[in-house]
């Protein structure tokens, strides 16, 4: 394993435990709020006018690795991870590794998982109960386990075609 991965996956003491101490606390707390202020605490980046549902477990080891852009909504029961060591104790393999980026005024619906290393694009939509295990692209609907693309969408600010 890479030693930049080895130390990722393992942490710092100190992230670690500032990010154990706040879980429950981002995970119950009882307005919206508190949840994304706890959820901050533990150091997961978050922009303006975010909301997280019940029950939301962003990052164990490496919160700050994840990224939530102005007016992102993210609702119960969500996971978004920062790391995975699956092949690292099964098969000794490398550990999946990467920051997560949901995008400006994306939806993330109620329990989904996002694996490492994803960006979800801008206004894009995630189906309840997905896997996102690749990038989706701005403006779509994604779906399914794995997520795929199953609507685009046409941008606000584009006119709507014309009728002839």
């Amino acid at each position: 394993m890479k030693q930049d991965q080895q130390s990722r996956a393992k942490g710092n003491f100190w992230v670690r435990l500032r990010a154990t101490l706040f879980v429950v606390p981002a995970s119950v707390a009882p307005h919206k709020c508190l949840r994304t202020f706890f959820h901050k605490l533990r150091g997961v980046d978050i922009g303006r006018n975010v909301e997280i549902g019940y029950g939301c477990l962003f990052g164990g080891v490496n919160p700050s690795g994840i990224h939530l852009e102005d007016n992102v909504v993210v609702s119960a029961r969500t996971v978004i991870l920062d790391h995975d060591n699956a092949y690292y104790y099964t098969f000794d393999g490398d550990v999946v590794c990467g920051d997560v980026r949901i995008r400006e005024g994306s939806f993330i619906g109620i329990g989904c998982v996002i694996y490492p290393g994803v960006e979800i694009g801008p206004r894009a939509i995630v189906g309840a109960l997905s896997f996102v295990k690749s990038d989706i692209p701005p403006f779509c609907v994604a779906a399914g386990q794995p997520a795929r693309v199953v609507k685009r969408m046409r941008p606000a600010s584009q006119p709507a075609p014309a009728l002839v």
